[in-house]
């Protein structure tokens, strides 16, 4: 499909984007600002013919100062640009399918529980911009559906709101929650976003309005307790409320009230989330795998790339497995290694099988090489257009493959894969170097050191394929992703 969308370079924009275009194969098409001032019309109607589904995500930041110039900035970007997305629409003969547009639970009521069939709206500037947003996009022509989304706090370990609470708990180690602690925290995972907007895309028969929240309801306090355990801090206290309205003043209610929201349409529609809880959330290593696998273009041949060295593959090199599906649904699968720089090159091959104990989530099979023995091959991430390259972990953080269909793989995908196993929350010491001129001092350790600590630190499970990493790792167990 074609999808316009505004705020594609924001946040949740640029994961919005990958998602759809790596998991869903489907192709953006970014409306920037310059498409929404006067005399573009032309141009955003010219845009808006040739696609299937506009996401309308533009919004000016909300956490800062209130001034009377920003309250205008967090209007104009949100109404007038929804105001013109619907006079383009009006000029489209061939309207899109759907039309997603968002807004925010401040709209609701604080503290009150609170969902979709909820009849009343909050007080205040921020329940106003909300309503007067929604009111506009309500606005949408027919046929063109209309799924109107109220966000949450979104939240990943690589931006947004999280990365904003990270920075001074990394600096103090001190995890500071909004005071008074006991307001709600609505909140959603940046992941979970993702698929609902592909669940509106693909279920024709879902339209209105839907909170995109998590179906927990925590506390301030706790979710910053959460945070603080997760990531090692030392304590956790509470900033007074008067701290923030002498920071932000009016805009201090977007911080020091909360709405206790429930996603009850998404979860009537059958929508499941895959973190439903701040536990999950926090989890060290994030192992979602791929929705989709389309085994018979999954078979064949591929080259191990990278990997997280471990014992039944250490010292090999020109790795390959080859999978072949049997007509029971079950897989061949034959892994080959060499062992070179020895008297003699030996090749090995040793041949297992493999399944998918779930079709709900063919993204996680099994694999055994002796009798039912299994261990768990998960599927990460995949080139779903073309089945080229795929990261494949486990449900333990001891196992790592970049895997490709060619015995080289670019730059630019290495990087790319690197990045993803990164923000999953895997790091990888693959070379220490030290000049000759220095050697001997003790250098090597100290950066090996800083590392593990930089990566412990950050949620981070360690490994290492640098062989002094290797050693030293050994000599320090306290510090192993394994224990």
């Amino acid at each position: 499909m074609n999808i316009a969308m505004t705020g594609a370079t924001g946040y949740i924009g640029k994961h919005l984007s990958s998602y759809l275009t790596e998991k869903g194969g489907h192709r953006i098409i970014p409306l920037g600002r310059a498409m929404f001032r006067e005399g573009m019309s032309g141009l955003l109607v010219q845009t808006l013919t040739h696609c299937d589904v506009i996401i309308n995500l533009a919004g000016a930041p909300i956490n800062q100062r209130w001034t009377p110039e920003h309250k205008q900035e967090l209007f104009n970007s949100r109404i007038t640009v929804t105001h013109r997305i619907i006079r383009a629409l009006n000029a489209v003969k061939t309207k899109p399918k759907l039309m997603i547009s968002a807004s925010a639970v401040g709209y609701y009521p604080s503290l009150v529980e609170s969902d979709e069939y909820t009849q009343t709206r909050g007080d205040g500037f921020l329940s106003d911009l909300c309503y007067a947003w929604e009111k506009e996009a309500k606005r949408c022509p027919q046929p063109t559906r209309l799924v109107i989304t109220r966000f949450g706090v979104v939240l990943s370990s690589d931006g947004g709101a999280m990365q904003q609470m990270l920075r001074p708990l990394r600096a103090t180690k001190v995890a500071a929650a909004i005071g008074p602690g006991t307001q709600p925290f609505p909140w959603i995972d940046i992941h979970d976003l993702c698929r609902a907007m592909v669940f509106f895309i693909e279920n024709e028969e879902l339209r209105g309005v839907f909170n995109l929240v998590a179906p927990q309801s925590v506390s301030q306090l706790s979710f910053t307790r959460a945070m603080g355990k997760a990531y090692h801090a030392w304590t956790t206290f509470i900033v007074p409320q008067t701290v923030f309205r002498l920071l932000y003043g009016e805009a201090a209610s977007f911080l020091t009230a909360g709405q206790n929201v429930r996603p009850t349409r998404l979860l009537e529609a059958g929508f499941h989330f895959s973190v439903p809880t701040i536990k999950k959330l926090f989890e060290e290593t994030d192992r979602h795998t791929v929705e989709h696998l389309d085994l018979e273009r999954y078979m064949g041949l591929w080259y191990e790339i990278a990997r997280y060295d471990h014992r039944f593959e250490r010292g090999l090199t020109e790795v390959t497995a080859t999978y072949i599906l049997r007509p029971d649904g079950t897989i061949r699968v034959e892994n080959r290694g060499c062992k070179r720089n020895s008297p003699y090159d030996i090749c090995r091959t040793a041949t297992g099988h493999a399944k998918i104990p779930d079709p709900a989530q063919p993204g996680k099979l099994k694999v055994s090489f002796f009798l039912n023995f299994y261990s768990d091959y998960y599927v990460l991430e995949l080139d779903q257009e073309n089945y080229n390259y795929a990261l494949i972990g486990s449900s333990t953080d001891k196992y790592l493959w970049i895997l490709s269909r060619t015995p080289q793989l670019t730059e630019e995908i290495k990087k790319k894969l690197v990045t993803a196993a990164e923000r999953r929350g895997y790091l990888d010491i693959i070379h220490t170097i030290v000049p000759k001129p220095i050697e001997g001092r003790g250098i090597a350790a100290a950066l090996v050191k800083a590392a593990y600590d930089f990566a412990l630190a950050n949620g981070m499970k360690p490994k290492a394929t640098c062989s002094y990493a290797v050693r030293w790792l050994e000599r320090h167990p306290e510090m192993n992703a394994d224990n």
